[in-house]
């Protein structure tokens, strides 16, 4: 934002990172990540969400765990530095930013230091934790108010004796952060201020991770029961009858694919649907490789073709991609147009162009479907270069007279090996098994059970190395899905 003399002014937003599930991230705090030139973020802020930051921001950790080195700023000079530098700096906090999260403090000095600044909240770490463990911090018959206290500080000054007394009398939650490290001292306390010994108690770290570990007790048996835990996983500690309510309630750990680390293979950018089934199913789903598409500029031969774009029938695009490419180049197009697949569509309707057909996939019987269409040629069929032989394959069985152009190509790039643990490899498309499982990182896979999709797929896994392949009874993403689920289950 420019001031009166010109320079450029910064701008910080207080963001609330959530409990540490980036489905939990509201939707401001994923655009302002995705537009962010630095992103100051706490040491609770989890590798997942972080990368979701755009590749050309600065990333600088500035949080602080357990206290540790006490500091004589509120908010990290850093951050005010590049603020006043005239960047947008986004104050990424664990949890919500007004809650234990020392995001008041931090406005404070922003405002005295003139900055101009936004607080985004964020889902507080006990609203996620609860939720996930199964445990309502209210309820009719159980609790009708809240209490959050930190336990950091049970030894020190900033808790009195009566703001415990306050938090045990009557039936209400009492939630306590930061409380691992010191929790005998913190449980032993209520107990000591007159809530009952026998009071439920939940242990909850790495709230709406796959990682998340939720250990129940009471207030006298909880410290015992909690005796080998990792003290340097952030958790906290739930108090009150609700907690008995968790045997019924608790859904988290009871997902069909909890626990489970699914590798899903990718031949093309853009939003996985079959990964984000998977992980509302309770998978953690690692998509490799990461991929670009890159459009081929000017002199091209899209744009050759293009510009006889008049001598076609029409114009069929098997992916988003190609839409994107095409349309750079021609932002009109006066000729029926063919969307092959769900993806296809929605990326010729955010152009505002209608597909005179939409085919449902690019499978044989699909195309069957259409064949009348095909025989009408010529059409123009936009592909990747080198990219959807079985849909170029498939258009020729039917006798569609076709030209194939390739209007941009695929950029892979691979993980580092070595790969976290992998339970199950599922293989959506031919062109995704050959990009991974012929790649460097391919041979540590093939002896993993694999799920597929169709038999051309079956066969390029088995044609690169694959030994324990299994195909899905349909061609479609439900069936797929539900076969990831019945391996993964017996595993």
């Amino acid at each position: 934002m420019p001031t009166e003399s010109g320079v450029r002014k910064g701008m910080v937003y207080l963001v609330g990172a959530g409990p540490g599930d980036p489905g939990l991230l509201t939707v401001r705090a994923l655009e302002l990540l995705r537009d962010a030139d630095v992103v100051a973020y706490d040491a609770l802020v989890s590798p997942a969400i972080l990368s979701l930051v755009r590749p050309e921001a600065e990333l600088l950790p500035v949080g602080r765990r357990h206290g540790a080195g006490e500091t004589s700023y509120r908010l990290h000079p850093e951050v005010l530095a590049r603020a006043k530098a005239g960047h947008t700096v986004i104050r990424l906090k664990a949890g919500d930013p007004l809650i234990f999260g020392r995001g008041g403090e931090e406005a404070e000095e922003l405002a005295e230091a003139g900055i101009l600044f936004t607080i985004v909240p964020g889902v507080s770490a006990a609203l996620g934790a609860a939720a996930y463990a199964g445990i309502p911090l209210t309820h009719r018959l159980h609790a009708s108010d809240v209490t959050f206290m930190s336990g950091h500080d049970v030894d020190g000054s900033r808790h009195s004796l009566t703001d415990w007394s306050k938090a045990a009398t009557g039936k209400g939650t009492l939630v306590l952060f930061m409380a691992a490290r010191k929790l005998s001292a913190n449980l032993q306390r209520l107990i000591q201020a007159g809530r009952s010994a026998e009071t439920p108690a939940a242990y909850i770290a790495s709230a709406t991770t796959p990682d998340q570990k939720v250990i129940v007790g009471t207030l006298a048996t909880l410290p015992e029961k909690t005796r080998d835990v990792d003290l340097t996983i952030p958790a906290l500690v739930i108090v009150g009858d609700v907690v008995g309510l968790r045997a019924r309630i608790a859904w988290f750990e009871r997902r069909p694919l909890a626990g489970r680390q699914l590798l899903v293979a990718r031949a093309r950018p853009g939003r996985s649907v079959i990964a984000t089934e998977l992980r509302a199913l309770g998978a953690e789903v690692l998509e490799i490789p990461e991929v670009e598409a890159v459009s081929f500029k000017g002199g091209s031969s899209i744009a050759t073709a293009l510009a006889r774009i008049h001598e076609f029938r029409g114009i069929v695009f098997g992916c988003a991609a190609g839409v994107d490419a095409v349309l750079a180049q021609a932002p009109t197009l006066n000729l029926p147009v063919i969307a092959v697949g769900a993806a296809a569509a929605q990326a010729l309707s955010r152009h505002g162009i209608a597909s005179a057909v939409t085919l449902r996939g690019a499978c044989q019987e699909a195309l069957d479907e259409q064949s009348g269409l095909f025989q009408k040629g010529p059409f123009l069929v936009v592909m990747a270069e080198d990219g959807r032989p079985n849909l170029r394959d498939a258009l020729t069985k039917i006798g569609a007279k076709v030209e194939v152009v390739a209007a941009y190509r695929y950029v892979h790039r691979m993980p580092t090996l070595p790969l976290p643990p992998i339970d199950l490899v599922v293989l959506p498309s031919s062109s995704a098994a050959h990009t991974v499982l012929s790649s460097a990182i391919g041979k540590a896979l093939w002896g993993l059970p694999m799920a597929v999709i169709g038999p051309q797929t079956e066969a390029a896994a088995r044609h690169c190395g694959a030994q324990f392949v299994v195909r899905a009874e349909e061609d479609s993403i439900a069936s797929l899905v539900s076969l990831s689920v019945s391996m993964a289950g017996t595993l």
